[in-house]
């Protein structure tokens, strides 16, 4: 039973994941501007002042939404067949790692606190990524 929860647990975490990257590659496709605004309102609420830079290059805003799609897709393999596709936990943590880095030396940079608070976000999103991985691929 115990191990049924767990790849349980997996399927769940791993649909809500690919959902959270899925659908906001296609709104930064189509709207990046409502990307950037809901990113400085948090920074807004957590005490910060103006967003730190401009953004208007659109050829960020291309490789970020392949980045983005890229760890939907991720998500989806794994969760379609764990052990099949087990080696595919390994690019996605590194993907998101790398956020997890730049979000943190943006935030030592600026002190705008919203990229502090994606830099922890996107830890925790690296650490559900192994927990859930793991513990479905042992309970197996």
């Amino acid at each position: 039973m115990r191990s049924s929860r767990r790849v349980l647990a997996f399927k769940v975490a791993y649909a809500i994941l690919a959902a959270n990257f899925i659908l906001p590659s296609i709104v930064y496709a189509v709207a990046p501007d409502q990307a950037l605004e809901s990113f400085t309102r948090l920074g807004g609420a957590l005490g910060g002042g103006p967003y730190p830079w401009t953004e208007e290059s659109r050829f960020w805003h291309v490789l970020g939404v392949g980045n983005v799609a890229t760890l939907g897709f991720c998500c989806v393999l794994l969760l379609v067949d764990l052990e099949r596709f087990y080696p595919v936990l390994f690019p996605l943590v590194f993907l998101k790692g790398c956020s997890v880095v730049g979000f943190l030396a943006a935030w030592v940079a600026s002190r705008y606190p919203a990229f502090l608070a994606a830099s922890l976000f996107d830890l925790a999103t690296c650490a559900a990524f192994v927990y859930f991985a793991r513990g479905a691929r042992r309970a197996a």
